[in-house]
């Protein structure tokens, strides 16, 4: 069998963090190879290893016999490696005619005296690179007689994603590698984009595909590498890929290989259409008739791209109510928008009477609704226990804020043990138990939590989702962001299913447990 790309046990390490953990794989020639993986498994960061943007620590790397090991970019480049980026990287004041033009450097003469007296010889080979960049132009999809002239930062957003597409192709790449070339499309874009990629490799050009739209890989893709912490845990056609226990567990979270005997989603009989449509028709049911929070056709866009469209959700005082979704589902992107860190674009969020499209942060965390979000965002160089005073730091009762700050110590008993250390001294674990606590000094009535296991260790899952069963017990309302979905459908009294912007599923966290097209939402198939 002949090999195109080639790595053997490739490394790539930040400090402690074990992006790229000796990763090993191979892509055929002619062929659609899928790499994808949860958050933080380290996708990005081996695409920016092979394409030489970060260099490897250790293992190689070969482009059929051309070893890539310890190559800068622009070799790697010129030897046939494409790429696209995961957020747009075009020259957004140069026009679209330029930014392919652009990728066409290893093709153009380094000749500066030609250049600078315009020569005819020069003139003929610059009539046709722009026509050939016009055709590229044409080969992604895009009109070059209207475009072509137009700043690329102009373009719709869709437009600006095929742009990228054509520069990359300028290149006359032997492997072009597409990262995230789905993201933030609607369906009727995203249909697009697949057709787009079919095209190109019926033409022959071997493409590795990084998305995290599992309908997009598996309809596409002939082979699929899975990777969780920077190891590759999985290979195979989609199908294998899709029904694998660990590829299961790396998605749905803890326990996921329990249930792929009852295989949500595996069986060929599973009827999701049909199960989507009973759980809609079930929402009524499910949701509370009096709700502290009410969310009503919510829709939140990023400059051109549409996170959230048209969402709408209940949540009911004492209640825990998860929000699940893959990655780029638009989960966090709700939830800063309830913290009045993001303006909607239309629809209502109402917490308790208060108008959380308008409000001020400040004054909304003063109403009740706190967030602790993703990524923890604590003080690393401040002590544990000045972390935890500049959350009370807007109050002027003294004696309690010392009375709260030792009661979720007592909680927390790790966080009084470390009182005196710098924040970004403690474990992930422990950095999740700041952030949690010093969440719960604000008095939410309603917490937000974004992603609270995101990187632990599974004991430090099980001690994270104590603490929140705990504070629930106590009384506090929550509303749960986490890509753990077992765990969090475990605690949860009822859930919603997020895909691409829009929620698919809702019912009780039982039901969704069991439900097929869960699994399909992060899995695809």
């Amino acid at each position: 069998m002949s090999v195109l790309l080639r790595l053997d046990n490739v490394q790539r390490h930040f400090g402690g963090v074990h992006a790229v953990d000796g990763v090993s794989l191979e892509v055929e020639p002619g062929s659609i190879h899928g790499l994808i993986g949860p958050n933080g498994a380290g996708k990005t960061t081996l695409v920016n290893v092979i394409t030489g943007y970060v260099p490897m620590q250790s293992g190689h790397a070969w482009l059929q016999s051309d070893e890539l090991t310890g190559l800068p970019a622009h070799r790697i480049a010129a030897l046939g490696i494409s790429r696209t980026f995961q957020n747009i990287r075009l020259f957004k004041d140069l026009t679209a005619l330029e930014n392919v033009l652009v990728g066409m450097h290893t093709r153009r003469r380094d000749d500066t005296l030609a250049q600078l007296a315009t020569l005819p010889m020069f003139r003929r080979g610059q009539r046709s690179l722009m026509d050939d960049a016009r055709g590229l132009m044409e080969t992604v999809g895009l009109a070059a007689s209207d475009i072509a002239g137009r700043a690329a930062g102009t373009l719709p957003y869709g437009d600006q994603r095929r742009l990228e597409i054509a520069r990359a192709l300028a290149l006359r790449p032997r492997l072009l590698i597409l990262d995230e070339p789905a993201a933030g499309m609607n369906p009727s874009e995203k249909q697009g984009m697949r057709e787009l990629i079919e095209r190109l490799n019926q033409d022959g050009l071997t493409i590795l595909l990084i998305d995290h739209d599992m309908r997009l890989v598996m309809g596409v893709c002939q082979r699929v590498a899975v990777l969780d912490f920077g190891r590759k845990i999985a290979e195979g056609t989609p199908a294998e890929v899709s029904t694998d226990a660990g590829v299961i567990k790396a998605y749905l979270g803890t326990g996921g290989e329990k249930v792929v005997t009852s295989a949500p989603g595996a069986s060929a009989g599973d009827d999701t259409d049909s199960l989507i449509e009973q759980t809609t028709r079930a929402r009524s049911r499910a949701e509370p008739d009096q709700a502290i929070l009410e969310i009503e056709d919510l829709s939140v866009s990023y400059g051109a791209v549409n996170a959230v469209r048209g969402a709408s959700l209940r949540v009911a005082a004492g209640e825990v109510v998860a929000l699940i979704g893959a990655n780029g589902a638009g989960k966090s992107t709700i939830l800063n928008t309830l913290s009045g860190l993001i303006r909607p674009d239309s629809g209502s969020a109402v917490f308790d009477r208060l108008d959380l499209t308008r409000a001020k942060p400040s004054a909304i965390v003063h109403h009740g609704l706190v967030q602790v979000p993703e990524g923890r965002e604590i003080l690393a160089r401040q002590t544990v226990l000045e972390n935890l005073e500049l959350a009370t730091w807007g109050r002027r009762d003294g004696a309690a804020k010392r009375t709260q700050i030792e009661a979720v110590m007592k909680r927390f008993p790790i966080l009084g043990e470390r009182r005196a250390l710098r924040a970004g001294t403690l474990s992930g674990g422990e950095q999740q138990m700041l952030a949690i606590a010093r969440g719960l000094l604000a008095r939410p009535r309603l917490l937000l939590l974004d992603e609270p296991s995101l990187g632990l260790a599974p004991q430090m899952v099980d001690e994270v989702f104590a603490a929140i069963a705990e504070i629930h017990r106590e009384g506090t309302t929550i509303l749960l962001v986490e890509q753990n979905a077992l765990r969090a459908l475990e605690i949860a009294d009822r859930a919603y299913v997020l895909e691409t912007g829009q929620i698919r599923l809702t019912g009780t966290g039982d039901d969704l447990l069991h439900n097929p097209a869960v699994r399909r939402a992060y899995l695809g198939g």
